[in-house]
């Protein structure tokens, strides 16, 4: 299984970390670092991310998932034809992509959400409302629709788990219910 995770300036690292650990522990998930141009970028929390690839390197065939991760440095990169094209590229290759909080605004722009249920933080909703146009906000702590998986940021642990099922990761719903009891502290 290959993933490919999209870092911009300033996201949120503590989103994916839990998705990220059970890609690697359970499903032995290669993780393939991009960002815009190559260059590293810092998180949110500081951590500084070395990627290995640009957006323009990336070969989407080879990935089974597309992971991108919330933050304050969204609106640096929203605009970006290249990553409107990246997108639109892993939905006709029918790759998952997988967003979590306010990185479905990089889904509204590149108009993959158009007539299409997903969700974020309310904040980014009504900051980023012009980007949702023809999409149907739903307010709920995750959507799963039609090679989309999309939830608010505080829902990192349901998050987890939805990933987990798009890619087969859960032999059964124990194993699923142990990840998200694990997500959250409860274990």
């Amino acid at each position: 299984m290959k993933v490919l995770f999209f870092a911009y300036p300033s996201y949120a690292d503590f989103e994916i970390a839990h998705v990220l650990f059970f890609l690697r522990k359970k499903g032995k998930a290669i993780v393939t670092t991009m960002t815009l141009d190559g260059n590293p970028v810092e998180s949110l929390a500081g951590l500084k991310t070395l990627p290995q690839r640009s957006i323009s390197d990336v070969k989407m065939r080879d990935y089974d998932l597309v992971l991108i991760p919330g933050g304050d440095g969204v609106h640096e990169v929203m605009d970006e034809l290249k990553v409107h094209s990246f997108l639109q590229e892993a939905k006709s290759l029918g790759i998952p992509i997988a967003s979590i909080c306010a990185s479905a605004t990089l889904l509204g722009k590149a108009g993959l959400l158009q007539n299409k249920r997903f969700t974020c933080v309310p904040g980014t909703y009504k900051a980023f409302k012009e980007v949702f146009k023809d999409a149907h906000y739903t307010g709920a702590e995750i959507e799963v629709e039609e090679g989309f998986i999309t939830a608010k940021g505080t829902a990192f642990a349901e998050f987890t788990v939805a990933v987990g099922h798009a890619l087969g990761l859960w032999k059964d719903t124990q194993e699923a219910d142990h990840a998200l009891k694990f997500c959250k502290g409860n274990i």
